[in-house]
This record gives structure tokens, C-alpha cells and sequence, in this order.
């Protein structure tokens, strides 16, 4: 039986403000502390966990969008096609049909959380933005004698819309169980997410400057490039691992002798594209094809199942501990089969890999990992990284340090082999070479990075949606800076990146940032807490990329530069217990600096507009 009391000091405390815990501990007897971590599902680490936030710094920020640390295109709405405004490039190993443009809404396994709790944890928020907004997140993670350990996660978005055709929603499920036996020798766990995305494709503004020059008071008025196209988007990912640790009979100090494990995972995801009756005018003038269909359809449809063998030394599901000095390696191979049915292909690949993790002097820890594609596509790829770390006070997460990554590797198969109703392409490309140099400075969430990215042989669609090769080398160099900033009742989040890119197919602005603002103070005795905060973004101009929904993608243009125009959201929100209630007014300075307001070329942002929400959580 856990058993705890609290007791409530009705003096004040300077440091009030600056509790990161659970502000409900003062005035509720029933908090038990909960945290989480990331669940890496190849490569174990000691597990690092961190409390789960429960202040206030985040209240309204319900899409992930408005997060501070997130800075994107966007379509105008949530929900749809977004790119970060940074540049940045990630790949895993094995096969790649196409790079989906909503990073922040498609879950995947290394998103998944596991979670360290004494009993259970819900989470229910609900937001509702008037008039045509609605999202809901439930989250719940449940710890049954200390034996079995489960999550379960929801998210539903809807919106309506505010021009012609521009209505939305998407569903993300997941779930994740983890048991092992008392005597710690055999253990499992088994995860599944599905994601779901109706979409109407609009295709933007037929002409821009309309909007610009407000010519309608309805924004149902104006004229949509498309008004009768759709996106729909359904991806499973079912994801099976057991593991054994080999144990000396004996009971000695060191008497762990490494962990075999079993990976078995399958990935589907099927992408349809339709459009009803299309504007045949639009059509052949913008793709110069000869253009006399009724109904456009066009699907992408494959599947991937892996089996991955491995032992590690890193014990899986353990908690990190500050130990002096230590190796750790990992080897393993991955067996993939990818069907993508459109094209027929059909292929076999083996990825052998490999991982390192030592620490050195108590305060020197070096990373390596190693990926090798043999079969397949991406015969002979090689994705490699590394990464030293120094901790200059691991109490503090003081930490200076430095990492590359590097990536020989196939690009999409899309960029290859590809065939719709306006597109064929079969093209043959020599291997991307992406190195990526980073260098950073971490105290307590604060973080300054230098970012170095040198492309060679890129690949990418240029302005007429044909796939290219950058022959010439680009380089993009970036300095990013996150600081967040508490000092009483007052508290500030910042996000800010400065960029250069030396191609014309790249494009960065030169500055983008995002600043949160807020003060917090408390009401009736610290009872309850009151909170009114600012965020603000900005960004100065430079060519945006376009969106082309027919094959998904952003693409780089030279006609119409978006940025250099500020945005700004305002908020009340209130704390009673582990209840918080808030009304955001987003775009509030709507209209002041003019109607420029493009996030993307030929979609303006949504205008000044109101939502409410509400969160509840529960520790027992």
C-alpha cells in the first residue's frame, strides 16, 4: 500500500513561480508523481525520465503547431500539409516511398512514450474554436503491480474550414504494453498506431492578390484552384518485441551477459488523391498537358515488414544511473520486405547496424552508430552518426558538445518511379550525399547549436513538380537559439533561427523566431492560479516553398515571397487544482499591418478568430 499526506503553507514563497512539479502537490492529498521518457525500440538506453509538465506554460498551445519549439508552413489551417521554416534533414534506414508533409501529425514509433507512474495517469483536453473547431486528446497510462505497463493515446482534430473547400480532420491512435517476468530474464511489448486523414485540397487562392487587396468581405468568395479535390491518408504500424537477458547463474555483481531481442514490426500506409469533375481549364493550363478526364484518382499504396535480430549490453527498460564509466555496443540485423503495389516492386533487403555508447573520465561520453543497406532500392546506402558529449554538471544538464551525421543514401523511390494521371517519370539518380555538423551548449532547457548541412547530389522537385539533382554542392548553415526564461510571475519561451542556404532550391528565411510571453499570479490563498500570455511569431521574407497536393510535396518557387509580418496570439487561462481553462484570441492583429499574411504561397492564415478549451488531469 502507498500511502502519502501533503500539508499547504499559506505564507508566500518567492520561488512559487518556478516549480516545475506538479503545482496541484500543495493542495491535493492524492498526487502521485508521474513521469515519462522516450521509447527507442532499436537502440536501448538507460531510460532518462523527466516529470510530466503540469504548469501552466503551455496552456492554449493545444496543436503542436503552436508549440514554441515548432516553427512551420502551413496550409492556414491545422491539421493539413506543414514544413518546418528550418531546415533540417532526417532519414531512416531502409525503404522510403515518399516523406509525408505532416511531420507533426503522423505518430510514429520513436514518438511513442513510456511512462514511470506509482498507479495510473489521465489526461482528457478538449478545445473548441468557434465557430467551426474542435479537438480532443485523451491519454491514459496504467502501471498493474508492478508487472504489466500500458499507454493509450488519442487525438482528434476537425475543422470546417473558413474559405471554399477547405474542411479537415485526422485521427492518431496508439498504444503501447510492456510486461516481463519477476525475474527480469524475459520481457515484451507490443504497440500500435494508426493514423487517419480526410482532407479537402483546395489547392490555395487562384489569385493571391485578390485576398491581399480584400476585393470580398466573405471568404467564401474567392476564387479556389480546386473545389472538388480530396486527400486521404491511412497508416498502420503494428510493432512486436520480446527480449531475453542472459543472466549468470551465479549471483554475481556483473552477472549480466548482454540482451537478445526480436523485432518484428509492419508499416502500411495507403494515400488516395481523388478530384471530382476537375476544372479542366486550370488543369491543362497548369500542368501543360492535354487535360479530358471526368474524375482524377490516383493511389499510393505499399507496405514493409521487418524482422530485426540484435544483442545489446544496454539492459532495455532500465533507468539511467550517473556512472563513472561504462561501454555499451550493440549489433544487429534488419531483414525488410516493402511491396509498393503501384509499381510492382517487390523487394528483399538485409541492414546490418551497429552502436556504441562509452563514457570516459565520469564526463566524456561518445556515441557511434552505423547503418548498411545491402538489396533492394537502397542497395548500399549507409546512414552514419556521432556525436561527444561533455557535462560540465550533470546536475544541472549542463552539457557542451558536438555531432555529425552522415547520409549516402537512394532518395524517395517517389523521385524515381512515379506515374499519375499528370506525371511519369522514371528517372536514375546517383547517391545523395547529406552531411550534417552540429555543435551545442544545454543548460537546463536552454540550448544554443551551430548547424551545418552540406548537400551534394540533392534531390528535389523543382518549380515545374519535376524531380531534379542538385549537381553543384548547397550548403545551409543555421545558428538556432531556445531559451526559456522564469523569473517570479513572469516567464518567457523563446525560439529563434538564423539561416543561409547557397541554392536557390533551398530557400530559408534569413530570421525566424518565436517568442512566448506570459505572467501568473496566484488567487484565493494559492488555491487557484491566473495566467494571461502573448505569443508571437515572425519571420522576414523570402520565397516560400509551394504545396502541390496532387503528389504531396512542397516544392521551390521564385514568384511570390511570404514572411515580414507579425502574428500574434493572446490568452487568459486559469488553474484550479489539476484543472486548467483557458480562451485564446489567435491572430489578433489581423488586418492592422495589411493582408499579407501567407504562411505558404496562395494560403493565407486563418483571420482573428476565438477557441476555448479545457484540460483535467488525474494521478490516481
Amino acid at each position: 500500500m502507498f500511502v502519502a499526506f501533503a500539508q499547504e503553507d499559506d505564507s508566500d514563497h518567492d520561488d512559487f513561480f518556478n516549480k516545475t512539479i506538479d503545482s496541484a502537490m500543495a493542495i491535493s492529498p492524492f498526487y502521485l508523481p508521474t513521469s515519462y521518457t522516450g521509447h527507442n525500440t532499436i537502440f536501448f538506453a538507460p531510460l532518462n525520465y523527466k516529470e510530466i509538465d503540469t504548469t501552466m506554460n503551455h496552456i492554449g498551445l493545444y496543436d503542436p503547431i503552436l508549440r514554441t519549439e515548432n516553427i512551420c508552413q502551413t496550409l492556414g489551417t491545422f491539421g493539413q500539409a506543414h514544413k518546418p521554416i528550418n531546415f533540417t534533414y532526417e532519414k531512416s534506414p531502409g525503404f522510403a516511398l515518399i516523406s509525408l508533409p505532416y511531420p507533426l501529425y503522423i505518430k510514429e514509433q520513436k514518438d511513442l512514450q513510456y511512462y514511470k507512474l506509482q498507479t495510473s495517469y489521465t489526461q482528457i483536453a478538449y478545445n473548441y474554436g468557434i465557430a467551426t473547431e474542435n479537438e480532443i486528446q485523451a491519454s491514459h497510462a496504467q502501471n498493474i503491480k508492478n508487472k504489466i505497463n500500458y499507454v493509450f493515446n488519442l487525438r482528434g482534430y476537425s475543422n470546417e474550414g473558413y474559405f471554399t473547400h477547405q474542411r479537415n480532420s485526422n485521427l492518431s491512435l496508439d498504444a503501447i504494453v510492456h510486461y516481463e517476468i519477476p525475474s527480469q530474464i524475459y520481457g515484451f511489448s507490443l504497440s500500435y498506431i494508426i493514423n487517419y486523414f480526410n482532407l479537402q485540397e483546395n489547392g490555395g487562392l487562384l489569385h493571391s492578390e485578390d485576398f491581399t487587396n480584400q476585393i470580398v468581405d466573405n471568404l467564401q468568395g474567392y476564387n479556389m484552384k480546386f473545389y472538388n479535390a480530396t486527400t486521404k491518408l491511412l497508416t498502420h504500424d503494428l510493432q512486436f518485441q520480446q527480449y531475453v537477458n542472459i543472466k549468470s547463474k551465479k549471483k554475481e555483481k556483473n552477472g549480466y551477459w548482454g540482451t537478445f531481442t526480436h523485432t518484428f514490426d509492419f508499416k502500411q500506409q495507403r494515400i488516395n488523391y481523388n478530384d471530382i469533375n476537375p476544372d479542366s481549364v486550370y488543369y491543362e493550363y497548369f500542368y501543360a498537358n492535354n487535360f479530358s478526364k471526368d474524375t482524377v484518382a490516383d493511389t499510393l499504396k505499399y507496405y514493409t515488414i521487418s524482422n530485426t535480430l540484435q544483442w545489446s549490453s544496454f539492459r532495455p527498460y532500465k533507468e539511467y544511473k550517473n556512472e563513472k564509466y561504462f561501454f555499451h555496443a550493440t549489433v544487429g540485423i534488419t531483414h525488410e520486405f516493402a511491396n509498393y503495389r503501384t509499381d510492382f516492386y517487390k523487394q528483399h533487403t538485409l541492414i546490418p547496424f551497429a552502436q556504441i555508447h562509452t563514457r570516459l573520465f565520469s564526463v566524456m561520453d561518445i556515441y557511434g552508430q552505423i547503418f548498411y543497406t545491402l538489396g533492394g532500392y537502397q542497395k548500399n546506402d549507409v546512414n552514419a552518426k556521432a556525436k561527444i558529449t561533455w557535462a560540465l554538471n550533470r546536475k544541472h544538464r549542463h552539457f557542451i558538445g558536438a555531432a555529425i551525421d552522415y547520409y549516402f543514401r537512394s532518395p524517395d523511390y517517389i523521385f524515381t518511379y512515379f506515374s499519375n494521371d499528370f506525371y511519369f517519370w522514371r528517372n536514375s539518380w546517383k547517391k545523395q550525399n547529406v552531411l550534417h555538423f552540429s555543435a551545442f551548449w544545454e543548460r537546463k532547457g536552454y540550448k544554443a547549436e551551430f548547424n551545418y548541412f552540406m548537400l551534394h547530389r540533392y534531390v528535389c522537385l523543382d518549380s515545374l513538380f519535376q524531380p531534379t539533382q542538385l549537381e553543384k554542392y548547397c550548403n545551409v548553415v543555421q545558428l538556432h537559439l531556445f531559451a526559456p526564461f522564469y523569473i517570479k510571475g513572469f516567464g518567457a519561451n523563446a525560439n529563434i533561427y538564423l539561416q543561409y542556404s547557397s541554392s536557390k532550391a533551398i530557400q530559408v528565411p534569413i530570421f525566424a523566431g518565436k517568442l512566448a510571453l506570459f505572467y501568473r499570479f496566484p488567487l484565493f490563498k494559492n488555491k487557484a492560479k491566473l495566467q494571461f500570455g502573448l505569443n508571437l511569431e515572425y519571420n522576414t521574407l523570402f520565397y516560400g516553398d509551394g504545396y502541390n497536393p496532387i503528389i504531396h510535396q512542397f516544392y521551390p518557387q521564385q514568384q511570390k515571397k511570404i514572411g515580414n509580418y507579425l502574428y500574434m496570439d493572446t490568452y487568459i487561462s486559469m488553474q484550479v487544482q489539476r484543472i486548467h481553462f483557458y480562451f485564446r484570441v489567435a491572430h489578433f492583429l489581423s488586418g492592422v499591418m495589411g493582408y499579407h499574411y501567407f504562411s505558404t504561397p496562395d494560403y493565407p492564415m486563418q483571420n482573428r478568430r476565438f477557441s476555448v478549451g479545457i484540460t483535467w488531469r488525474f494521478h490516481d
